[in-house]
């Protein structure tokens, strides 16, 4: 009898000392981001783990005696930082002891594990996401609140032995801050180029993917947690690619300023303004493209005199295809089959705090007079080109390019997830069109998502994406960012390949919630 109670004792203690060692583990591995250097996050690490195992298993309780607890923290595997607590002590006997046994040594031990990441964070900094002023009710300024919360998810993760970096978008991408270890430290750091975001411009969103995607890749590290997470408040509707210049009549919808038609019988451009409705279509003569000299697409090189009549384009000038971003300016959704596209904007912002999105300037066919026949008044330029006195008319790019490509400035496809309608007469039959707002959208959506495959199917580095997705203005697609971060939850999850997660943030207040949400999930311990 006395050995059964004694026994059962012995069991009861040596759980909870095994348990408590395994608390004190996790305690430990969780706490090794606190502190600025690896001694700080040891000497975190370890002070946790003292803490944790004391407040379950409190020295002296039961009757015990002598207990002792040792911590080691070491670095098990590549990139892998493992937590060992050792706890040992004297448990009581009570009925043994009248045979001599007064006490029994009892051991346990817990350990947890820490893989350190590459993280690429990605945030929008577009326009939809600016703050009110005064903050309105249903808005409650998203912009900070995501600085905020980029800054609380940044800090959970440990100086010196993870490596993260920031890309923050909007009509262009910038590499606010290159891949570091120094993240907190370095000068300046990420935290410190959080702080600094502004937000303005369009939603580039599957070229600043690709740009997370080609840093981690450029790392290198196969062994270790490779990470992108993206931010998002909107769709992604727009596309960076090279553009082919419209050199051919075909029907379309209109634009800002319109033109006036080519008169075969007066030789010259007269009557009203056609083609300055975005809802009504009208056969479009080529595109007023003028070669670096500043000769008309009508003109040989060094003439003044007009050689082709619109609408035959001159067969010696062939301008080469226009590098930059298209995006719709009718509304952030993917409905809309008539409205404004905008473009084109420069695929790679100049500066951290270049947010204006600047007009592209082209070599090769600089767009700087309005069509041919209106006397080529500067009152009627269409494109910035550097001059910040000029008219801007940047829904004119209609008129100017001729279809989507098929593929975007990273060589992804610009079909997929999405339906994009195509011309279905002209020179450009079967091309994707670029005047209906939900056909450029579409493109975007497509890339996205295409970027996500991509990295998928990456067997080396094996990234794992997360999304998060703030619904104040407008929405996002939810489909969408389900099946860029391979989600459970995503209508094509693919269970062989690397599962994220999506986090959904209904308003501003809750962003802060969906940012730790995603780090829990990225920093989990294995024990």
């Amino acid at each position: 009898m006395g050995l059964a109670v004694d026994a059962g004792v012995l069991f009861v203690l040596k759980t909870m000392v095994s348990a408590s060692a395994d608390a004190a583990a996790i305690a430990a591995a969780r706490s090794l981001s606190v502190g600025l250097t690896i001694d700080a996050q040891k000497a975190s690490a370890t002070a946790d783990a003292l803490a944790f195992f004391n407040a379950n298993m409190k020295p002296g309780s039961y009757g015990t005696k002598n207990q002792s607890v040792a911590i080691d923290i070491a670095e098990s595997s590549y990139r892998t930082r493992t937590v060992t607590v050792t706890a040992q002590l004297d448990a009581p006997q009570y009925f043994m002891r009248y045979l001599g046994f007064n006490s029994t040594h009892i051991v346990a031990s817990g350990k947890a594990s820490r893989r350190d990441v590459n993280l690429m964070l990605v945030l929008d900094r577009s326009g939809s996401m600016k703050d009110s002023v005064p903050p309105a009710a249903d808005n409650g300024a998203p912009c900070t609140t995501m600085r905020n919360a980029a800054a609380t998810f940044v800090n959970m993760f440990a100086e010196e032995r993870d490596r993260l970096g920031l890309i923050t978008y909007g009509g262009s991408w910038y590499l606010s801050f290159a891949p570091s270890k120094t993240f907190k430290t370095g000068s300046p750091s990420m935290l410190s180029r959080i702080a600094s975001i502004s937000c303005n411009g369009g939603t580039g969103t599957g070229t600043a993917l690709w740009n997370a995607y080609d840093q981690v890749s450029k790392i290198n590290e196969p062994g270790t947690l490779n990470m992108i997470v993206l931010f998002t408040d909107g769709y992604a509707n727009l596309v960076h690619a090279n553009f082919p210049v419209r050199t051919a009549s075909d029907t379309r919808y209109g634009y800002t300023t319109g033109y006036k038609q080519w008169s075969t019988t007066n030789k010259s451009y007269s009557g009203t303004t056609t083609c300055s409705s975005y809802s009504t279509s009208c056969t479009m003569e080529p595109s007023p493209c003028v070669d670096p000299s500043g000769n008309l697409y009508d003109r040989n090189a060094g003439q003044t005199t007009r050689n082709y009549t619109a609408p035959n384009w001159n067969p010696n000038y062939k301008p080469s295809p226009i590098r930059g971003g298209l995006t719709q300016a009718a509304g952030d959704t993917y409905s809309l089959g008539t409205g404004a596209t905008y473009g084109l904007i420069t695929e790679k912002a100049s500066s951290a705090t270049d947010v204006n999105d600047p007009i592209v300037s082209a070599a090769g066919c600089a767009f700087t007079t309005d069509y041919p026949g209106n006397n080529n008044s500067s009152s009627n330029r269409v494109y910035n080109n550097g001059n910040s006195s000029t008219p801007v008319y940047p829904t004119n790019v209609r008129r100017d390019i001729a279809f989507m490509p098929d593929i975007d400035v990273n060589n992804v496809n610009t079909d997929g997830y999405k339906d994009i309608l195509r011309y279905s007469s002209g020179s450009y039959v079967n091309r994707k069109r670029v005047d209906r707002p939900m056909d450029v959208t579409g493109a975007g959506m497509n890339v996205a998502d295409n970027v996500g495959i991509l990295a998928r199917n990456d067997n080396t580095i094996k990234p794992a994406l997360y999304t998060i997705g703030l619904g104040s203005n407008g929405g996002v697609d939810h489909e969408l960012l389900r099946r860029i971060a391979n989600d459970p939850a995503s209508p094509v999850y693919d269970d062989t390949k690397m599962v994220g997660m999506y986090a959904y943030a209904p308003t501003p207040t809750d962003l802060n919630q969906a940012f730790v949400r995603i780090a829990s999930e990225i920093l989990r311990i294995a024990q």
